[in-house]
C-alpha cells in the first residue's frame, strides 16, 4: 500500500540522498547507458526517491521530471537540485500505479531500485505504456535475483523493509512487460558485490534484527547458496545482489 511505503521511507529519505547504490556514479551511468537520453526528451523518472537518476539525466535531456510518493524524499530532490543549480528537473507527488499525467506526455521513462515495493504490478506497466508516446521507450533497473537466491531472500527484504512486494526475476519481467504491450530490446541481469551492512543501514534497521538477517543469508544451502555465496572480510558480511537492466519501448501506433 502508498502508506506503508511513505511510512517506511519519510524517516529514513535522508540516507537515500547518499546511499552508496543509490548515488555511485558508475551505477548511474549504467542506467544513461541503458536509457539512450536524447537532448530534446521530457523524461519522467518515477518513484524518483530522492532524484539520484533524474539528476543524473539532466544535464542529457530537456527537462526531467520525478515523481514519488513520499514528500521527505522530494524535499531532499528539491535541495540536491538547488546545490548543484539543476534548472530543468521538477518534483512531483504521485503514485506510480496513478501517475498524474496526460497520456503521451513523455519522451523516455525511468525507474530504479522501485518495482518491488509495487503492490499493482500491472497498474505500474499499464501507466508506464500510457505516458510514454508511441515510439518511445522505458528504462527499468531493480532488484532481480535468479530464482533460488530470491525466495531465500525473500524473508529478509521482507523483514528489512516490509514495504518490500517481491522481486522478479529477469525472464518474469520481460513476460509481464511483454504483457504490457512494451516491445523488449534489453533484457540483462548484473551481479553487485553488496555490502550487507550498508544495505541494512540505508534502510536504519536495529542492530539485532540486522545480526538475525545476516544469519538467515549465511545459513543458506544448495543453489541459493551458490548464487549468494556470502562471506565474511574483516567481519562484515558481503554476498551478491543482482538487478535487472531492461530497455523497452512502446510500439508505434
Amino acid at each position: 500500500m502508498p502508506d506503508d511505503v511513505r511510512a517506511r521511507f519519510a524517516p529514513v529519505a535522508a540516507n537515500y540522498a547518499r546511499a552508496k547504490f543509490h548515488t555511485s556514479s558508475e551505477l548511474l551511468r549504467e542506467v544513461l547507458d541503458l536509457a539512450h537520453p536524447q537532448r530534446a526528451d521530457l523524461v519522467l523518472d518515477v518513484a524518483t526517491g530522492t532524484g539520484n537518476t533524474a539528476l543524473a539525466l539532466a544535464p542529457y535531456v530537456s527537462h526531467v521530471v520525478g515523481v514519488d510518493l513520499t514528500r521527505e524524499m522530494l524535499d531532499h530532490a528539491r535541495r540536491l537540485t538547488a546545490e548543484r543549480s539543476i534548472a530543468n528537473a521538477e518534483w512531483v507527488l504521485g503514485d506510480a500505479c496513478r501517475l498524474p499525467f496526460a497520456d503521451e506526455s513523455f519522451d523516455l521513462y525511468t525507474v530504479r531500485a522501485a518495482p518491488h515495493h509495487f503492490h499493482d504490478f500491472d497498474a505500474f506497466l499499464s501507466e508506464a505504456v500510457r505516458v510514454l508516446k508511441p515510439g518511445c521507450a522505458a528504462a527499468f533497473v531493480d532488484c532481480s535475483p535468479p530464482a533460488a537466491a530470491r525466495e531465500a531472500m525473500h524473508e529478509v527484504e521482507v523483514r528489512r523493509d516490509p514495504s518490500h512486494v517481491r522481486s522478479l526475476t529477469v525472464p518474469e519481467w520481460t513476460e509481464r512487460l511483454e504483457r504490457a504491450g512494451f516491445e523488449v530490446e534489453v533484457a540483462q541481469c548484473r551481479e553487485l558485490d553488496w555490502d550487507f551492512d550498508d544495505w541494512m543501514g540505508n534502510m536504519a534497521v536495529e542492530p539485532a534484527l540486522a545480526a538475525e538477517l545476516a544469519k538467515v543469508i549465511e545459513a543458506t544451502e544448495g543453489e541459493a547458496r551458490r548464487q549468494l555465496h556470502p562471506e565474511r572480510r574483516d567481519g562484515k558480511l558481503w554476498h551478491a545482489y543482482w538487478h535487472c537492466l531492461i530497455r523497452a519501448r512502446k510500439p508505434l501506433r
